[in-house]
């Protein structure tokens, strides 16, 4: 079969032209193909989980296993999946929490202390005493929080005979809260406040 000679023309200037797109691709479609410094996003992301989740000893082998991918977004929004899943299924031990002097206790906080599934009427002072204890930081990952935003789980549940005396009382923040409670894994890792704020490196 001969072919026509103005198809070979028009197919060798057709093949010319798209090869100096493939090779310089990048430069060419830097709209959609985003570059740019790595370095920047890995040091702000290790001195944010440093400064407020320094409890949780994260893992960052994901940065060099990501290394071929040659779109930023891509790369960065993969270590972020990956260190949020890390933070979800970091394993916490519940342990008795440290005591608080009598001096601050009163009158009727032995006898309150007891298992009831009724909150004793004194619980706001119980959460305040032990997020003062913690100084005013998660147990769990070491997150700093405002009293009104903290959460509290029990060391030995108050259904299994646990009390409301504050050794029993852990100070959460409101992730990590919802980590230990989470019913669908996928669902609570997505909404996380972590999530949100490691996202905000990323390049746009």
């Amino acid at each position: 079969m001969v072919l026509d000679i103005e198809f070979i023309i028009y197919s060798s200037i057709l093949i010319g032209s798209i090869i100096p797109l493939y090779i310089y691709r990048q430069k060419i479609f830097s709209f959609a193909y985003k570059t740019g410094s790595m370095e920047v996003f890995i040091r702000d992301v290790k001195l944010h989980l440093k400064k407020d989740h320094y409890k949780i000893n994260f893992d960052y082998s994901i940065i060099d296993k990501t290394a071929d991918e040659k779109d930023i977004r891509i790369r960065q929004t993969i270590i972020v999946e990956d260190l949020v899943a890390q933070y979800f299924n970091y394993e916490y031990l519940k342990v008795t929490q440290g005591t608080i002097s009598k001096d601050k206790l009163w009158t009727t906080y032995e006898e309150k202390s007891k298992s009831n599934s009724k909150t004793p009427s004194d619980w706001s002072q119980r959460r305040e005493l032990a997020w003062n204890r913690d100084h005013e930081k998660c147990n769990r990952c070491g997150i700093k929080s405002k009293l009104s935003d903290s959460m509290n789980i029990f060391v030995k549940e108050i259904n299994d005979s646990g009390g409301y005396n504050v050794e029993n009382i852990i100070t959460l923040c409101s992730d990590c809260y919802r980590v230990i409670n989470s019913k669908n894994h996928a669902n609570t890792m997505a909404t996380l406040n972590l999530n949100d704020k490691l996202m905000v490196f990323v390049e746009s």
